[in-house]
């Protein structure tokens, strides 16, 4: 049941159903338009998800422990280690004193995008390797995945840790998939209701403090004037921290309304706004950001709601770009990819297989707020999986030659 077509579909449905709350004045109503072509990729991924679980294509697989995991775990650590030693510092060290290191400028060139790639990949499959049945060193392997998600706090990268632990969580409900019990559901939701409310507490301790509203930390009236709550919403009994899940979840479909309703398109499709739509929407931007500077490429931005409120969806730089056309390659895009991605590990048994599957799904699910294929940070862990696939596949038709 857990397959990126599903998470397509589970998330798009859920957030246009919490649109329909309507609890922001800012939000435009969403177009007729906007709505059949969402619900066509909902019909499209529910066809191709339906098929890869009548298949039972994607089933957890138990790992087996390799003497080198210790090594590895040991020689991603000291890949930091020599980052502090160019840098002098690590971010959130830097806050205690030494000289300051911004997250966005920490470590060397290229080998940092390496690096934490990497670390994200290998952190996911040790997850997988602790959830293996029967497996002796359990306690040595979880200290390991405890070690692989230090670095994002040292360098201050949440996106790295959240999209880390999305992976795992998706490898843990791939294992537990058929074990899914109305209890578990329910113990589940309630865990999830109090953490998205502790999520709207912290969220206007931060924004008080950081504007020294001279009010309570706890005081909801700044977010709730940002994210113009209704009058409604502000007298409704519903606790008002809800609001910043809500407008978390729900303003970048706002944005990408918006977009459509107001973005101007100055001239037709043609062959110079297609090469950008490849170049910035279809490549990673470890790659794309080369090209643009290269030729010059500039994309037009999609029209936000609110100036504080900037994510727009998968979808919306696209269709700045391309209009309709632009969305819908888009999303064919990336069924097609991640149908062949899927099948070529299944079909060379790859032990890297349901890591692949976790980070395709992470991929799917965070295009709700923007398009994460383009994101190097996470696409790129795509790229383990296959390499090391491959490699292993030489190496046991080497021995099987010899």
């Amino acid at each position: 049941m857990i397959n990126p077509y599903y998470i397509h579909v589970i998330s798009f449905v859920f957030v246009i159903f919490a649109y329909l709350f309507r609890w922001s004045d800012l939000y435009p109503e969403l177009s007729i338009s906007l709505i059949i072509f969402l619900l066509c990729t909902i019909i499209i991924a529910l066809i191709i998800g339906t098929a890869f679980v009548k298949d039972k294509v994607i089933v957890f697989e138990n790992l087996s422990y390799k003497n080198n995991i210790q090594l590895i775990s040991i020689l991603i650590l000291a890949g930091y280690g020599l980052e502090f030693l160019y840098e002098g510092n690590f971010p959130f060290l830097s806050i205690f004193g030494g000289p300051t290191v911004p997250y966005h400028e920490f470590g060397i060139p290229t080998f940092h995008v390496l690096l934490v790639t990497f670390n994200s990949f290998y952190a996911v499959y040790l997850f997988q390797l602790c959830l293996t049945e029967k497996l002796a060193q359990r306690k040595k392997v979880i200290i390991l995945f405890i070690l692989t998600l230090i670095p994002s706090v040292l360098i201050m990268n949440r996106g790295m840790l959240v999209m880390i632990m999305m992976s795992c969580m998706f490898i843990y409900l791939i294992k537990f998939q058929y074990k899914i019990t109305l209890k578990k559901i329910a113990g589940l939701a309630v865990f999830l209701l109090f953490a998205l409310y502790l999520f709207g507490v912290l969220g206007n301790m931060r924004l008080n403090s950081m504007y020294q509203t001279n009010t309570s930390l706890n005081d909801n009236e700044m977010f709730l004037d940002i994210g113009g709550a209704t009058e409604e919403f502000r007298q409704s009994f519903i606790p008002k921290e809800f609001f910043w899940t809500y407008i978390y979840l729900t303003s970048p479909l706002a944005n990408l309304q918006k977009t459509i309703n107001e973005f101007e398109f100055t001239e037709d499709v043609n062959i110079d706004s297609s090469f950008d739509f490849t170049v910035t929407q279809l490549f990673p931007d470890f790659i794309s950001k080369r090209i643009v500077a290269m030729f010059n490429i500039t994309s037009p931005n999609p029209i936000q709601i609110t100036p504080e409120l900037n994510v727009s969806t998968a979808f919306a730089q696209a269709y700045t770009i391309l209009g309709w056309v632009g969305m819908s390659l888009f999303i064919l895009f990336l069924f097609i990819l991640a149908f062949f991605y899927i099948l070529f590990l299944k079909t060379i048994k790859s032990p890297y297989f349901i890591v692949g599957v976790a980070i395709m799904n992470t991929i799917f699910l965070f295009n709700l707020f923007s398009n994460m294929f383009a994101f190097t940070g996470l696409s790129f862990q795509l790229i383990y999986p296959l390499l090391f696939s491959l490699f292993t596949t030489k190496i046991k038709v080497n021995e099987q030659a010899g």
